[in-house]
């Protein structure tokens, strides 16, 4: 990524006419904060080319990153004013977004920042062609988001015992949501069942682990053999699927829980689940 705030001069890039803060403006948020406010002034919106290149978006997504959250909704809907009556370029600009914040496989995958984006375009009047994709949307992101409680589910284990999500007792709860015919749930599995802090926790008793295997043939699921610290069980009704109560984009799928079953970590991969454990210090 760029850092184009400390450039000295206006930058330009396929015609994209990025504002430079005055020198009179030192400090880094002053300078953030001043070229949100101008990002869009030197462009043509109702020309497409400029939304449907990335690296633009890109960068004025990583300058949010640097504001507060009310001066992120204050940015945001200035962009959303720009574009909302805009039908193509409207159109444009949430297909990126889309894929770049709610794409749970993008380096830039941020569902908070997109619920803003949806949500201001909502109470701003979005084209009746559009209406249905964005209503859509808030009611998936509005599920399972991260610091609010999960959504609870019953699931049955290899003894026949049917149990709900909410009777697990754990400081910290991992679910890993799977398929035993997945070659990359396999590898998944031996990921964690050898990471050395997920070991820690296991052993020192603030951890559990529950699998859950979605849209599986019950023969196949009995056979598989999981770790065996792990609980076993499987969506045998499929609710989890049917009723969408999670946004399962793709598998394994990894949610962690507190103890209250508050989520602070959702639809990640071993990777991001790694890199949150490493930061968190659990």
């Amino acid at each position: 990524m760029v850092f184009l705030f400390v450039c000295p001069n206006i930058l330009w890039a396929q015609e994209f006419r990025y504002p430079t803060p005055p020198d009179s403006i030192r400090d880094r948020h002053g300078r953030v904060t001043y070229m949100l406010d101008h990002f869009w002034n030197e462009q043509n919106l109702a020309d497409t080319a400029t939304i449907k290149n990335p690296k633009f978006l890109l960068d004025y997504l990583y300058l949010l990153k640097q504001v507060h959250d009310a001066e992120k909704e204050k940015y945001i809907r200035s962009l959303i004013t720009l574009t909302v009556h805009q039908k193509e370029t409207f159109g444009t600009l949430f297909t990126w977004l889309d894929n770049l914040l709610y794409d749970s496989s993008s380096p830039y995958y941020d569902e908070e920042i997109y619920l803003t984006f949806l949500e201001t375009a909502m109470n701003m009047g979005v084209d009746d062609s559009y209406s249905l994709f964005v209503e859509e949307r808030l009611k998936i992101i509005r599920k399972n988001r991260v610091g609010h409680s999960a959504n609870d589910f019953t699931f049955t284990e290899k003894n026949g015992k049917v149990h709900r999500l909410y009777m697990i007792d754990a400081p910290f709860l991992l679910i890993i949501f799977n398929n035993p015919n997945c070659p990359l749930c396999h590898q998944v599995e031996k990921y964690i069942n050898n990471d050395s802090t997920i070991q820690r926790l296991l052993m020192n008793d603030s951890l559990k682990i529950l699998a859950i295997a979605l849209g599986a043939e019950y023969d196949e699921w009995v056979k598989h053999q999981y770790p065996e610290e792990w609980l076993s069980a499987i969506d045998i009704n499929e609710t989890v699927f049917s009723s969408r109560l999670y946004d399962i984009q793709r598998l394994p799928s990894i949610y962690l829980l507190d103890k209250e079953k508050r989520i602070l970590l959702k639809e990640a991969d071993y990777t991001r689940l790694n890199r949150f454990l490493a930061t968190c210090k659990l």
